[in-house]
């Protein structure tokens, strides 16, 4: 068996791999991971620092993916950083190791910069939600709940915090993995964006690109998606040079 982890984009939770674990065929299973404050963990105080959201998925990996398992991990803009960081994290550790990181919707970790300057802290709910809404973080309907709402822009102030905390303390991290680059067409990131994804692993890179935005895997990417990283995943692993 070999087991795909998932992880969400800023003020996402598991619910945008709905479509796509259900596509996936039955010798992949997945693990679908959520950052505390969200979903079944959503009683947990959220994290505002890549360093903690890395040890969190670490540890969750560790647990979860036995020694007779293979490890690919998917994520989904910020958590295609945070997969990079964290199958970084298991080769220190020494396993499970993550044979194909597959980096999804964003530019390579080097070329980022920080969302906010001077943390989110300082901005206005405005602003986080203009942020959101460039990156489409956020279903607008939830706005219309107060109370939803005010949970929504506390989340995602604390997701950006973890994403700008990568840029300025992890971006340069390399991995062993195999990194696959996953875009939509219509997504804002072009080959200029995503090809220096390559220095962030030793392996040669490879890129994909699939029908819709910056959220394709919802919509008309999620069929081709699933074929391609099962196609991927089905592969025999390369040597690590």
């Amino acid at each position: 068996m070999t087991v795909l982890a998932l992880f969400h984009h800023a003020g996402g939770s598991a619910a945008v791999f709905r479509r796509l674990t259900r596509l996936l065929p039955d010798d992949i299973r997945p693990v679908v991971a959520e950052l505390p404050g969200r979903g079944r963990r959503w009683r947990e105080p959220a994290l505002r620092t890549a360093e903690e959201a890395v040890r969190d998925l670490t540890d969750l990996l560790a647990a979860e993916v036995g020694t007779d398992e293979e490890l690919s991990i998917f994520g989904h803009s910020m958590g295609a950083y945070l997969g990079l960081a964290v199958a970084a994290a298991l080769e220190r550790r020494g396993g499970p190791r993550c044979q194909v990181l597959f980096a999804s919707a964003n530019l390579a970790p080097q070329l980022a910069t920080p969302l906010f300057a001077d943390g989110t802290a300082k901005a206005s709910d405005a602003e986080v939600l203009e942020c959101a809404a460039r990156y489409e973080a956020l279903d607008a309907r939830l706005l219309g709940h107060p109370h939803i709402a005010d949970r929504a822009v506390a989340l995602l102030r604390s997701d950006f915090d973890i994403c700008d905390s990568f840029v300025r303390t992890l971006s340069r991290t390399v991995t062993e993995s195999r990194v696959v680059v996953c875009r939509g067409q219509q997504d804002a990131f072009g080959d200029e964006h995503t090809d220096p994804w390559q220095w962030r692993s030793v392996q040669p890179l490879t890129t994909l690109t699939f029908p819709g935005g910056h959220l394709y895997l919802e919509a008309a990417g999620a069929e081709p998606l699933a074929a391609a990283i099962a196609s991927v995943m089905s592969e025999p692993a390369q040597s690590r040079t």
